[in-house]
Formats: structure tokens, sequence, C-alpha cells
């Protein structure tokens, strides 16, 4: 018989007689009755089919909740990490408005002639002509300046996003005033001043002194750029002193007290 249909029941006898008599009397024969009750049990597998959709309900209950607190998380984190940001970038406006303030408080700026492009204390010329470096030293040199020397990280930031704008292939690069002409593997700068070996941008695999195809010509002087953009700033590429190129020529900026302009 299946677990389902077993049937429980309670008995209970009533031996009174229906006819009161006295002892040793004859009596109707005796009628028994019985209260029965009655209670069905149901099988496991009822029990467990109905269990299991209240058990997959709450999992998935479960497993929304713990989907909605990772979300949550993520969402306070970028919050916070935004809110950094802007903080950081208000701080350097508001050092940058004093800066300016002070500056004009006192009536000093810092100007450039006709055709030079401002940055910090220097002023750069970017030309568009090509020259081998000696002729673009002098050509600098004419113009009461000489090839760039990148001495910081800022100006090499200004130069290097700059020349993306002003190259127009990716070989279009620019002489700067770096060479080792006169001792192999001994940078020096235009003025005299040697390299700074812990500030340097140089490209992979630079310098090179690549000897072209003759085998007989290094690359003795600096060129930079490049056109996409350069990763970690580095785009020093040494080259051939008497290749042509364009160059970059800097001088110190004018100081004035008046018609300042700012930006």
């Amino acid at each position: 018989m299946p677990e389902a249909d077993v049937v429980y029941s309670d008995l209970n006898f009533d031996n009174s007689q229906r006819n009161g008599g006295r002892d040793g009397a004859s009596s109707a024969p005796e009628s028994h009755y019985a209260s029965v009750k009655v209670a069905k049990t149901q099988s496991k597998s009822q029990r467990g089919t109905d269990a299991k959709p209240a058990r997959s309900k709450l999992t998935l209950e479960r497993a929304a909740l713990a989907t909605l607190s990772v979300l949550l998380v993520l969402g306070l984190v970028a919050i916070c990490y935004l809110s950094y940001q802007n903080v950081q970038t208000r701080k350097k406006l508001k050092n940058l408005k004093a800066e300016l303030k002070a500056l004009k408080a006192n009536g000093i700026c810092w100007k450039c002639d006709f055709g030079w492009e401002l940055d910090g204390e220097s002023c750069y010329k970017f030309s568009t002509r090509y020259s081998t470096w000696e002729e673009s030293k002098s050509l600098c040199g004419y113009l009461n300046s000489d090839l760039v020397k990148i001495d910081s990280l800022d100006k090499q930031t200004f130069l290097e996003r700059r020349l993306r704008d002003k190259m127009a292939f990716p070989e279009d690069k620019f002489w700067i005033g770096l060479t080792d002409s006169k001792s192999e593997g001994q940078w020096l700068w235009g003025d005299g001043s040697p390299l700074n070996a812990s500030l340097t941008f140089w490209g992979r695999g630079e310098p090179d002194n690549w000897s072209g195809e003759d085998g007989k010509v290094g690359e003795d002087c600096v060129r930079m750029g490049e056109k996409d953009g350069a990763h970690d700033l580095r785009c020093w590429f040494d080259k051939a002193c008497d290749a042509k190129q364009k160059y970059i020529c800097e001088t110190a900026a004018q100081r004035g007290r008046q018609s300042c302009t700012y930006f």
C-alpha cells in the first residue's frame, strides 16, 4: 500500500448497557460503539515536491541580493574615485588662479614675440623648414635663441603634445639641442651642459647609433616627436646629424608689467 494511502484511526469502545437491570438478569445483546478519527499523511515525495519551489525561490532571491550588493559597492567605489579626481582638479585650478592673481597684482607677466609660443617662462618656435642639425642650431642663433633644451618633465610634456599637431607624417620629427658628436655616448645640450641621466625620454631601443646602409655614418644628433602620441612621453630618437628635419628653437620669455593677458 502506498504511504500516501495509510489511514490511522483511534477506536474507543463503550461497554455500557442500553437497558438498566439487576445483577444476573438477562440482558439484550451488547452493542459496541467506536469513535473513529481518520488522518491521512502526505507522502515524502509530495512534501519534497512542495518544498522545492520555495527553496528555489529563496536561492534566486539570495543571488539577486548578492548581485545588487556587488553593484552597489562598485558604484560607491566609482563615486569615491570621481570625487577624489574632482577635488584634485579643483585644488590645481585654485592654485593656478592664486598664482595668476599674484602675478596680476604685481603687474608681472611673460610674453613672446609674434610667431613664438609661450609655456612657463620660455618661448618656442616650431620651424616649417627642413635643415641639418648644425644648420638648425645656426638658424636658432640668428633668432637670439638655441635648439631647445629639455630639462623638465613639464617641458617634455608641452613639446610632445604640441608636435602631434605639427607633424605632417610619422617621420616628420623635430631636432632638439642634444648631441654626442664630440664623444660617442656622452650626450650634451647645445649650451655644453650634460644630459641628466635621470631625465631622459628615449624611444624604445634608442639611442642605437645606427650606422646606416653604408656602415659608416652613425647617429649623433637627436630628434623628437610621435604623430599619434608617445607612450610615457618617450619620443627621442638619435639620427645622423646631416639628415634634414624641422627644429625647435627656445628663448627666455620677456617679462613685462603692462598689457598682460591671462588665459
